[in-house]
């Protein structure tokens, strides 16, 4: 999963149209993806650069996708062919922290900051947070990689802990690196702290 790294300021988030795919081969063979709770896609949004007028995101019939957009920090599951490819979009460097709500208690997330970001400084908010939030990485296949799990009372202060209910250290994600949260309902969220410039 992939999050737009330039946050476009606008109380209407991300427009779709507005993440062009980078690289080489990137006409219909660059796909964007949402998921359900389960990680199974709920849309699939193809970058296609012959059907219309203009290079543009298009639906199965090749008609130019309209309307659609990602609020901060939503995060993207982007299939291409090669590592040659990649997404941009427009924006601006947020200057304050992103929250992400957790849609029906779940949701994909990500870095949306042009800078890489530490485990611990993201905050899980809202209420019944312990040991009920968890960020997911996952692999191409979209099986988890590593769980972190929000813990607020086995350590000194609130933390980021391991099955064992240790802090974990050293662990950060990438700008623009996506991550699946899950938690029990849209009452959580997910802060992640704006970069210091």
């Amino acid at each position: 999963m992939v999050t737009p790294q330039f946050l476009n300021i606008s109380t209407d988030g991300m427009p779709l149209q507005s993440i062009v795919p980078t690289g080489e081969e990137v006409s219909d063979n660059v796909f964007i993806q949402t998921l359900d709770a389960g990680g199974y896609t709920l849309n699939t949004y193809s970058w296609n650069d012959w059907a219309n007028d203009e290079p543009c995101w298009v639906n199965d019939d090749y008609e130019k996708v309209e309307g659609v957009s990602f609020a901060p920090g939503a995060g993207l599951w982007v299939q291409g062919y090669t590592s040659t490819q990649g997404i941009q979009s427009a924006g601006q460097v947020g200057l304050e922290d992103v929250s992400v709500t957790l849609r029906n208690g779940f949701t994909a997330a990500g870095n949306p900051f042009p800078v890489a970001i530490d485990l611990q400084d993201i905050i899980a908010e809202g209420t019944e947070t312990s040991d009920n939030v968890f960020i997911q990485t996952l692999d191409i296949g979209g099986y988890t990689l590593d769980t972190y799990t929000w813990n607020d009372w086995a350590n000194d202060e609130p933390c980021w802990v391991n099955d064992d209910y240790e802090k974990i250290e050293g662990v950060t994600f990438a700008a623009g690196a996506g991550l699946w949260i899950q938690g029990l309902s849209e009452e959580q969220s997910i802060r992640f702290p704006a970069p210091e410039l």
